[in-house]
């Protein structure tokens, strides 16, 4: 009796172990966890929230794009649109992007890392100015990816 009650007890610590040590509620995020259309969250104090609607794109393939749209419309009748694209790439915590060269104003741009997290539909930059970012359809910015800004 007391032989199996010990085997019990073994294995019933050993299934406590198992369970206890395949979860971890650190986990790093992976690539694949931002991949999709993100939406900026506006904050009560944020002075652009009335103007701009601002959206980060990261693909599978390590590109991504940003695009900025007004609600004020400026161009025959067109809100204005600027979009910026890119290449990334994630290790670990952190996000490393590199935006496309610029002949005009950046024809050498340096890479850029800042620290995140996702977490269902939230995507959370650690500091900087546009900390919060909600999942959404990627058909939301597909018309813009291919704007040429109109010269100023």
């Amino acid at each position: 009796m007391k032989k199996y009650i010990y085997s019990l007890m073994a294995i019933l610590l050993a299934l406590l172990t198992v369970g206890f040590t395949a979860c971890s509620d650190d986990d790093e995020p992976k690539a694949a966890d931002i991949v999709g259309t993100w939406q900026y969250n506006h904050t009560d104090d944020d002075e652009w929230s009335d103007e701009w609607d601002i959206y980060y794109q990261f693909t599978k393939e390590g590109k991504f794009h940003i695009v900025e749209k007004s609600h004020v419309e400026y161009y025959y009748g067109h809100p204005s649109v600027i979009v910026h694209h890119g290449t990334y790439t994630v290790s670990g915590k952190k996000l490393i992007i590199t935006f496309d060269p610029d002949p005009k104003y950046n024809p050498n741009p340096e890479p850029s890392e800042c620290e995140y997290s996702v977490q269902g539909d939230k995507l959370t930059f650690l500091g900087g100015e546009y900390p919060t970012f909600t999942r959404v359809e990627d058909s939301v910015i597909e018309p813009y990816l291919n704007v040429v800004p109109h010269p100023c």
